[in-house]
């Protein structure tokens, strides 16, 4: 018997805008308080799973308004859960967390066409399959979760399945990042930093995209939720089986309940389940810049470093992704919003997050193309400025003020 429904269960955790009480709603009514503006936040989500969550629920907006050929996020929960069930057929297992049937998705597992989950690993808490890595020694210590709620798996399920990279032999990461060291940031203008205005932007940005990206090579009856697809762990879905915006997978995993308490089983797998010929992490990801000779943005240990935020936002090289571009409506001033979780092999270097305010003349500037590249011209001569006094002037007068001291 299935387990713990999204689409009808009030598993997942939310508050209004400046804080309050704790509520609860199922995910149809996370997309409707989102479409209105009403939910401010997600109390039990982690810092480092707010964005893939956050993305994900964009994705499946658009994706699900776009399917019922419509463009405006702001519907009632009841719409919602009918949207959602037609993405599944009709089926609510694909929502479910538990559900024993292996040939049957569950919510993010695909099913299993072997049958059995026999001599698979398994972890009893979420934080033992995120993407953090953990340690006794260093970086997040391993567990932390003494008592996880369903909604905990949902959120561990969702960063895992969309943000992982290469943790090591037999397990294949995502498409949207630049190697199995990558990572997947997101990159975008709103109004504020909420939730909700991000959500309602992202939608509109993400339904205006889908059509070049169906021009690139997708298709438009593809494969939109990825885990609703049997996998052996051998084959690999391309840009003409998926549609646009996809929301993907990369590894096998199954939940079981056994009294109450839930488990996750996974297993290794042969080949990257999406796009495995695109090894650049270009694969048209709305969040992500792409360096025009180099595919996908990787950010290192450093974060968004000043020179980095100079050549995303005004750069010839980089070419910034439909959440960056300015669209019409936008307010004067904006928010330029950057986040991404830096990995390396064996660990993780840190959640990184910058937030710039663009008003004025800038933000005009950097809106029109010509004037952009001016712009970027005059930044990067500052930049290699900054560089010539900190390595010319500023490191040698520290070090011989060291000598005296």
């Amino acid at each position: 018997m299935p387990a713990h429904d999204l689409l009808l269960e009030p598993l997942l955790s939310w508050r209004r805008p400046g804080g309050g009480a704790r509520a609860a709603t199922s995910l149809p009514g996370v997309l409707a308080r989102l479409g209105t503006g009403e939910l401010g936040d997600f109390p039990a989500v982690r810092a480092h799973q707010l964005e893939p969550w956050s993305m994900f629920l964009t994705q499946l907006a658009a994706i699900a308004l776009h399917r019922q050929r419509e463009a405006d996020p702001k519907r009632a929960e009841g719409w919602w859960r009918e949207a959602l069930l037609a993405l599944t057929g009709g089926r609510h297992e694909p929502w479910c967390l538990v559900v024993e049937d292996l040939a049957r998705p569950a919510f993010f597992q695909p099913p299993v066409p072997e049958g059995s989950i026999d001599g698979w690993e398994s972890v009893a808490s979420p934080d033992e399959r995120d993407v953090l890595v953990t340690s006794k020694q260093h970086d997040v210590k391993a567990p932390r979760m003494a008592a996880p709620r369903p909604e905990h798996w949902a959120y561990a399920l969702v960063t895992l399945q969309t943000m992982q990279g290469y943790p090591g032999r037999g397990y294949n990461g995502v498409a949207r990042m630049k190697g199995g060291y990558g990572n997947r940031p997101r990159v975008g203008m709103a109004a504020d930093c909420t939730p909700a205005t991000r959500f309602g932007r992202d939608v509109s940005v993400l339904l205006d995209a889908w059509s070049p990206l169906v021009e690139r090579g997708y298709s438009e009856t593809g494969v939109a939720l990825v885990w609703l697809e049997s996998w052996d762990g051998r084959s690999s879905l391309s840009l003409r089986d998926l549609a646009p915006q996809f929301v993907e997978i990369c590894q096998r995993l199954r939940c079981r309940a056994t009294d109450g308490t839930l488990a996750l089983h996974y297993t290794t797998s042969a080949a990257r389940r999406c796009l495995p010929q695109i090894e650049n992490g270009d694969v048209g990801d709305p969040w992500i810049p792409v360096e025009r000779d180099g595919g996908a943005l990787t950010v290192g240990p450093n974060g968004f470093h000043y020179e980095l935020l100079v050549r995303l936002l005004a750069g010839a090289d980089w070419a910034p992704p439909p959440a960056q571009e300015f669209r019409a409506g936008d307010p004067d001033p904006i928010l330029f919003l950057a986040t991404a979780l830096a990995r390396g092999q064996g660990k993780t270097d840190g959640l990184h997050e910058r937030t710039l305010s663009l008003a004025g003349e800038v933000r005009r500037r950097l809106g029109q193309p010509d004037q952009r590249a001016a712009l970027g011209l005059r930044a990067m001569e500052q930049v290699a400025t900054a560089k010539t006094m900190r390595s010319k002037v500023l490191y040698p007068a520290l070090k011989a003020l060291s000598l005296e001291g």
